[in-house]
């Protein structure tokens, strides 16, 4: 069977600013995310996988809200 939910993840990005391999400062990102993961344990992993590189100090997840997927929206009794 597919994957009928999706999740909507909202993220705060803490990153560093590099010089010479010296952290010089940090900014902060908000980012907005559509996942089809499936388990929430999964997404978690997708989520650093896609953001990790050596200026990452920071993942922190603001929210996750559940959403139907494309193919069962306006179908809501499909998931129940």
């Amino acid at each position: 069977m597919k994957n009928t939910l999706e999740y909507m993840v909202c993220c705060r990005l803490t990153l560093a600013q590099l010089e010479c391999g010296q952290v010089v400062g940090t900014s902060q990102h908000k980012q907005q995310v559509r996942s089809t993961t499936a388990e929430l344990s999964e997404l978690f992993a997708d989520l650093y996988e896609q953001f990790r590189s050596p200026q990452l100090l920071g993942l922190q997840i603001t929210s996750i809200s559940p959403q139907p997927a494309p193919e069962f929206a306006g179908h809501a009794e499909l998931l129940q």
